[in-house]
């Protein structure tokens, strides 16, 4: 459910491209407006990244309560206020592609996210030499 415009010159990446294949389970999650990852891009447009924690706290002190929802699939706009979005709550996901690192917790909590640490080197052949 991206709200992005994608065009020729766009250089966001492609929606799942953290996931270490494409089988997984997608809800749909509402994106918050005021999320701690939302890029500010030069034309005052915002967005949250794909692989974005979708959490939720209730709750204040030690009272408080997060629970973790998954991780956002592609990029959301969230210009203009909150929106919907498509999250992965079960599949394979290779945490050096995600936008910021993901807490213990949370790991814990995502208990139908398997996390590898990072994606396979590909080497692609030299076709020019």
């Amino acid at each position: 459910m991206s709200f992005i415009q994608h065009d020729a010159l766009n250089t966001l990446y492609q929606p799942g491209w953290f996931l270490a294949s494409g089988d997984c389970r997608r809800e749909t999650r509402q994106v918050a407006a005021n999320h701690s990852q939302v890029v500010t891009k030069a034309d005052g447009s915002k967005y949250v990244p794909a692989g974005a924690l979708l959490s939720e706290t209730t709750g204040t002190g030690n009272d408080a309560v997060t629970t973790y929802f998954g991780l956002l699939y592609e990029d959301v706009d969230v210009s203009t206020g909150n929106m919907p979005g498509s999250c992965v709550t079960a599949g394979v996901v290779y945490e050096d592609r995600l936008p910021a690192s993901v807490s213990a917790d949370a790991k814990a909590a995502l208990t139908g996210i398997k996390f590898i640490s990072a994606a396979p080197t590909i080497t692609r052949p030299n076709f020019d030499e």
